[in-house]
């Protein structure tokens, strides 16, 4: 969701009819960047917002927390991924919101398809045609092989338990996997795939080459003699050069920025390797004035020289030209010089980089996960339309990755959705100076996190010292209000009418607006059909995209071996954490009603269930020892729920790792803080290192 090069001219335009509106062609009149927007009328916003708290609290009270169905199925079909299949005229794609995997023809027809693990967010196809599927919720990676235009199961390869696997690469030398939450990734050589035991049979166990990455391993990319990974927590990415084998043999560069990197492509040229990222601006993020600043999408172009040394030759201001969260990106030899494509999940415009020159080539759609070459053509997977996308001179081509579902979400949950995803909440926000054009994603990858600590704008409340936060997960927000670290939001209707205002702020725009649909044609590929969206209805359809939005299963319990229970040192770590934690970190359902307290005898069926569902937290503040407070009372108790997804940990990001979170335990009775350095009056209790390996146990389970 997020500065150097002059605005293009105008796009070319959609082909049905019309086009988003770039940010510099939108009215610019007359206001400072301090103001924080026209002040509305405030009696129709008032009745407006009564109206749809009214309809949470309806819904919350008809909700069954305990069995409330995680989002990985909730969102439709879900096309994540897409890739060519080497010696064949097919592609093949994975369908995460469906669990499987479809081959598809050279017009982006289904012609075959498979189920998959669940939740498949990882894709590859190897020169020999085999067709590789994992995702995070099993350790194992599945092989297809298309015979006679179907795909047929080809056998399995299984990595050590605890892998979560975000992606895959595949080239004639060795398959490279991804792991998140290790921090690294794992090379397996091909030709071993090709004995892999047949379809119903155990997966092989491997003995893959294992290298350290960096945190949060999520992106990567295949030359013939690099790979590079992409971090989320670290914003970096790791340059590794490889052997005849395929190994990764060493790290030979790394490129670091202050913020999240989110897609990396690799192009070598004789002997300069070049790097091609879409991320946020590589600057400090600055919330003076409560406005976000410097969190602009940038695309940027990298050389690697013989001499080992690394180069930036591009940072294009992307925001400026309408590419927003550039999430999809490749590189390409085009008239003898490399070419970077970046298009952005947020916005519909392809703009092409070379080190001369930037230049807009194509629009698309927003919401594509990645983008593919395939000769001239350039496709991508996109699970906001629930479509494969053809992007063409005349404007992009849809073909539905299937047809539509009982469960599938409305037109209006999907208008929600691109309100968080795309720029639909902020459609004239402006790229000047520290004013950026972002979008929740900016902060928020794929709802999660990014590992960015920043300086909020705010002084703690008994000190001018500026109060650092971390960025937070926004999955689950419907059951753990108070929400955020000041707990000022009381509900999801508070969430809904803030945003606007957060995304608007410093822009010459009321944040009460209507948003007239010609201005984004895609919108009526949802069934959106009305002509204009008032206030309350945008706020309305964003309240229910976030009542959606749950958590995901946790990869730790999706893979526990049936029956699902507590490992006895994970049942030592349940009662611990009963002993030291759960007064803060209540086992409660709806973080604010003391009613949904979970037994302790109900905590293993919880944790075991599909959902997960435990928030793991009070709607109060509390004063932890993690510095310095926001409230008079301290912090508001966050969740403890998907802590995988997290780093780093508390409030202000102090602590890198869970067993980091452990290590600054102090207690006595029933005093407990997190404190590094301890003040003098700490409590004096630790926890030993078997109290810390049992409590790490349980708390991966959340």
């Amino acid at each position: 969701m997020h500065r150097a090069l002059a605005a293009l001219g105008v796009l070319a335009v959609l082909s049905a009819c019309g086009r988003e509106p770039l940010p510099h062609e939108a009215a610019r009149h007359a206001a400072p960047a301090s103001t924080t927007g026209v002040t509305s009328e405030r009696a129709p916003m008032q009745r407006e917002l009564a109206a749809l708290r009214r309809e949470e609290s309806e819904l919350r009270a008809h909700t069954d927390f305990a069995t409330l169905a995680p989002s990985s199925g909730a969102f439709g079909a879900d096309p994540y991924a897409l890739a060519a299949v080497p010696g064949t005229p097919y592609f093949a794609g994975i369908l995460r919101g469906d669990a499987r995997v479809v081959l598809l023809d050279d017009k982006l027809a289904s012609v075959s398809s498979r189920s998959t693990v669940a939740s498949p967010s990882a894709l590859a196809t190897a020169p020999d045609g085999s067709v590789f599927v994992a995702g995070p919720l099993s350790a194992t990676i599945e092989r297809f092989v298309v015979r006679r235009g179907v795909l047929e199961p080809s056998g399995a390869l299984a990595l050590p338990d605890g892998v979560v696997v975000r992606a895959l690469a595949a080239d004639e030398k060795s398959l490279v996997v991804l792991d998140f939450v290790g921090d690294r990734s794992f090379s397996l050589a091909l030709p071993g795939a090709r004995t892999v035991p047949a379809d119903g049979d155990v997966p092989r166990r491997t003995s893959p080459h294992v290298t350290s990455t960096c945190q949060g391993p999520f992106r990567l990319a295949l030359s013939p003699r690099h790979l590079a990974v992409a971090c989320l927590f670290d914003h970096a990415i790791a340059v590794f050069g490889r052997d005849a084998r395929g190994v990764p043999t060493h790290e030979i560069a790394r490129i670091t920025h202050d913020g999240p990197l989110w897609s990396v492509a690799l192009l070598e040229r004789g002997d300069e390797l070049f790097i091609g990222a879409g991320g946020v601006e590589d600057h400090p993020l600055e919330r003076r004035d409560r406005v976000f600043g410097y969190i602009d999408s940038f695309a940027y172009l990298y050389v690697l020289k013989p001499d080992g040394s690394l180069v930036r030759r591009q940072a294009v201001n992307t925001s400026e030209l309408g590419v927003v969260v550039p999430k999809a990106v490749a590189l390409r030899e085009r008239d003898g010089a490399p070419e970077l494509l970046a298009l952005g999940y947020a916005t519909a415009p392809l703009v092409a980089l070379t080190p001369a020159s930037t230049q807009a080539i194509s629009t698309a759609l927003p919401g594509c996960s990645e983008l593919v070459t395939s000769g001239e053509r350039l496709l991508c997977a996109n699970p906001l339309f629930d479509a494969w996308v053809e992007l063409t001179p005349s404007g992009p081509e849809l073909h539905p990755a299937r047809a539509p579902a009982p469960n599938d979400p409305d037109a209006n949950t999907r208008l929600g959705e691109a309100l968080f995803f795309t720029t639909l909440m902020a459609p004239d926000a402006r790229s000047d100076e520290r004013l950026s054009r972002f979008t929740c994603e900016t902060c928020h990858f794929e709802g999660a996190t990014d590992g960015r600590v920043h300086n909020s704008g705010r002084h703690a409340f008994d000190s001018p010292e500026d109060v650092r936060v971390s960025t937070r997960p926004l999955f689950g927000l419907f059951n753990d209000a108070p929400l955020f670290s000041r707990a000022h939001d009381r509900d999801l209707t508070s969430v809904c009418n803030n945003e606007f205002a957060v995304v608007n702020r410093g822009n010459p725009v009321d944040p009460w607006f209507s948003l007239a649909t010609a201005r984004f044609p895609w919108l009526r590929a949802f069934g959106e059909e009305r002509a204009q969206l008032s206030p309350g209805e945008l706020r309305r359809a964003l309240f229910r995209f976030l009542a959606r939005f749950t958590h995901e299963e946790n990869p730790f319990v999706a893979t526990h071996e049936p029956p699902a229970r507590f490992t006895p040192r994970e049942r030592d770590g349940a009662e611990l954490f009963r002993e030291r934690c759960e007064h803060c970190h209540a086992a409660r359902l709806v973080a604010s009603d003391p009613a949904t307290l979970v037994p302790f005898e109900r905590w293993e069926t919880l944790v075991f269930s599909p959902s997960t569902p435990i928030v793991w937290a009070r709607g109060d503040y509390e004063k932890t020892g993690v510095l310095p407070y926001v409230d008079r009372e301290g912090t508001r108790i966050p969740s403890l729920r998907r802590l995988y997804l997290k780093r780093p940990y508390f409030t202000n990001g102090s602590a890198r790792s869970l067993a980091d979170v452990l290590s600054r335990a102090r207690f006595a009775g029933d005093v407990f803080v997190h404190a590094d350095p301890a003040p003098p009056d700490a409590p004096s209790g630790s926890l030993d290192a078997e109290a810390r390996l049992a409590l790490l146990d349980f708390l991966r389970l959340l």
